[in-house]
């Protein structure tokens, strides 16, 4: 169980990031620095001993050393990290120093950045500007979500799109129900322990799955909505993709992220996804999902597919003309994201058409709902 950590365990923590850099410090020294701490009417006392090879803490009191600090633990903090000037801390009462000032000077303050190997992935121009940079795919990958595989109405909708973009490209689709993707356990193995191997490495299927999306041009993730998001089984999909990133932080678009293991510079994505409810607002958490994976994994999105009410547009038989307008223009979208990187808003215009609410739909469906109650019929 994790707990707040004492003045005392921060100040190891400290000295130990400290002793990485004191090797190489060029003001070495013998001797201690005493630190007498108050914090929440309790009292730390610790004292950093230095020596030519080593910086250690010990707790207690130690006998004649070079230089003591009184002070609040806040304030120390805030003088080490560079946040409160000594001589404004000696001024003000906040600090209180006796001996040689100067021994601090054993703590080195030397930068990593210099040491540190970073891996590069800088951010691109198709990244920033996709359909201006765009060239025609060469192969297209569909994951399809959803938990009923090719009997759900994903697949249905979907149909239509992947034919328009086998006009122009090469379509490869496959179905996440019928591979085994573990969740993610949060243990961080993949960058610590095994760098990239994750632990159920050989357990499951997501590498796998991983390899076969890895070298597609644009993705496709198809689902329907479950829970006011995407399935689990899909989240279990991104959650474990951390172990193909490196554990480095680096700077994006617009704000820190990872860099990448597997470099597809001109990969992008298509999301696509249905719901049951007549508002567009249900999509409003998988459009903000897909805005931040955008980002951190380096793949700008593309095209945004979102059909409200898929399965009463299906079953109605009176609103079969809408049906197929629909489907006519998803094929036409298919086409389009293709050939220039985008979906024409006209398209668009078409498949996310609204469907009017009439007094009679909810007790219909309510209705439907008791009459499959019961009846131990899945296959709807």
């Amino acid at each position: 169980m994790k707990e707040i950590l004492s003045p005392i365990a921060i100040m190891q923590n400290m000295v130990e990031k400290l002793q990485n850099f004191y090797p190489d410090h060029d003001q070495k020294s013998n001797g201690i620095i005493q630190f007498y701490f108050t914090h929440e009417d309790k009292k730390y006392d610790c004292y950093i001993q230095s020596n030519h090879d080593t910086l250690k803490l010990f707790e207690g009191i130690a006998e004649k050393p070079n230089v003591s600090v009184r002070c609040s633990f806040y304030h120390w903090l805030d003088l080490a990290f560079g946040r409160l000037n000594p001589f404004v801390g000696i001024i003000t009462r906040k600090l209180q120093f006796k001996g040689d000032i100067k021994f601090f000077n054993v703590i080195p303050k030397k930068s990593i950045k210099k040491s540190l190997w970073v891996p590069e992935d800088p951010v691109t121009k198709f990244e920033k500007n996709p359909s201006k940079y765009w060239e025609k795919p060469q192969k297209i990958v569909v994951l399809n979500a959803s938990p009923r595989g090719e009997k759900g109405y994903t697949d249905f909708y979907l149909k239509p799109f992947i034919k328009g973009m086998q006009k122009e490209s090469v379509v490869v689709t496959y179905y996440l129900n019928q591979y085994s993707v573990n969740p993610c356990k949060g243990c961080f193995s993949c960058w610590i322990n095994k760098p990239g191997e994750c632990i159920y490495q050989y357990e499951d299927n997501f590498h796998q799955l991983a390899e076969q999306l890895s070298d597609a041009d644009i993705i496709v993730y198809a689902f329907p909505i479950y829970a006011d998001n995407i399935p689990g089984v899909l989240k279990n999909y991104f959650e474990r993709s951390v172990s193909r990133a490196y554990p480095y932080m680096i700077e994006g678009i617009n704000g820190v992220r990872h860099p990448r293991k597997h470099i597809h510079k001109n990969q992008s994505m298509v999301v696509f996804s249905i719901c049951g409810f007549w508002e567009m607002k249900n999509f409003t958490p998988v459009k903000a999902f897909f805005n931040a994976l955008a980002h951190n994994r380096h793949c700008p999105v593309v095209g945004e597919i979102y059909r409200t009410t898929a399965i009463g547009l299906y079953d109605n038989p009176f609103l079969f003309k809408k049906l197929n307008q629909v489907l006519v223009a998803l094929e036409k979208a298919g086409e389009e994201v293709v050939t220039y990187g985008k979906i024409k808003r006209k398209t668009q215009k078409t498949i996310h058409q609204k469907l009017k609410r009439t007094s009679n739909d909810l007790d219909q469906i309510n209705e439907w709902w008791n009459t499959k109650k019961g009846s131990k019929v899945f296959d709807y």
